[in-house]
């Protein structure tokens, strides 16, 4: 028996439903690729609007609180794609402390940075959502002329506090640190003893063509203590669930037990907002 032709509506099936498939296929990709490129270009945009910041500390013995800090740290500067650099040696000959100094201006020499956010090690970052070049911007908007601002500090209690401070990562602001240097060298031979925050002190008081490069930043946004540490600035106003950073400066002073800092890291670790770990992937 002879095989029956197919029937005329079947053919004319078949070749609808291909063709049905083949513009399909191409309607889809013409409306993919623009998406796709739009997509691409909008997160180039927004890379090369992006400032290039650095969050800067180190820590040069051990410590009960190491591991607490470095991951919040790093945590934050992934989450914000910042870059995250710690020393863990200084080799100043004025001691410690100044190894700060060396750091910020060996990394603006670099080149590679717009702005630099120096840490004390017992910081935390207890708002990761809020990003420090927000900061930044908001405590520029209300100075006459921004792109002479290369220090953003804050105060305590006591006067300037360097626990948390913002350089901008240009030439011009390794000045300060020279001054700064070059003023504890000359007191030491006068037989004074200046820490690098005296120092930074006394130069900001008295030279105003240096100070007109500095601009104070409330203590809440950038250095805040906790209620165990009550030496504000004149705002007065203390960490709360929400705020920023938190510095637990002197905590030797102000809490009693064998490790004052590391009791104070392992209570406020507890409130800290961490945000999506999926953000820092």
């Amino acid at each position: 028996m002879l095989a029956r032709s197919p029937k005329p509506i079947t053919i004319g099936l078949l070749l609808f439903l291909c063709v049905f498939l083949v513009w399909q296929l191409g309607h889809g990709s013409i409306e993919e690729h623009p998406s796709k490129a739009a997509a691409s270009v909008s997160s180039a945009a927004e890379q090369r609007n992006r400032p290039r910041i650095a969050i800067v500390t180190f820590i040069t013995d051990q410590k009960s609180y190491i591991h607490i800090s470095l991951k919040n740290k790093d945590h934050y500067a992934r989450r914000h794609r910042y870059d995250f650099i710690v020393d863990y040696e200084s080799h100043s000959e004025r001691g410690t402390m100044w190894s700060k100094f060396d750091m910020i201006e060996r990394l603006i020499n670099a080149e590679k940075h717009d702005w630099i956010w120096w840490m004390d090690f017992d910081t935390l970052i207890t708002n990761t959502d809020i990003k420090v070049a927000d900061i930044i911007n908001e405590s520029l908007a209300n100075v006459t002329n921004p792109d002479q601002i290369d220090h953003l500090l804050t105060h305590d209690c006591n006067g300037l506090n360097a626990g948390s401070f913002i350089v901008r990562g240009k030439s011009r602001s390794i000045k300060l640190f020279d001054d700064v240097r070059a003023l504890y060298d000359s007191k030491k031979a006068e037989g004074e003893q200046y820490s690098e925050q005296d120092s930074m002190v006394h130069l900001l008081k008295n030279d105003k063509r240096t100070a007109k490069h500095a601009l104070r930043v409330p203590q809440i946004k950038l250095n805040a203590f906790p209620e165990e540490i009550r030496c504000f600035d004149e705002e007065q106003r203390g960490w709360e669930p929400g705020t920023f950073v938190i510095h637990f400066a002197g905590a030797w002073a102000h809490v009693k037990g064998d490790d004052p800092t590391g009791q104070l890291m392992r209570k406020y670790q507890d409130h800290i907002i961490w945000g999506d770990w999926k953000e820092l992937y």
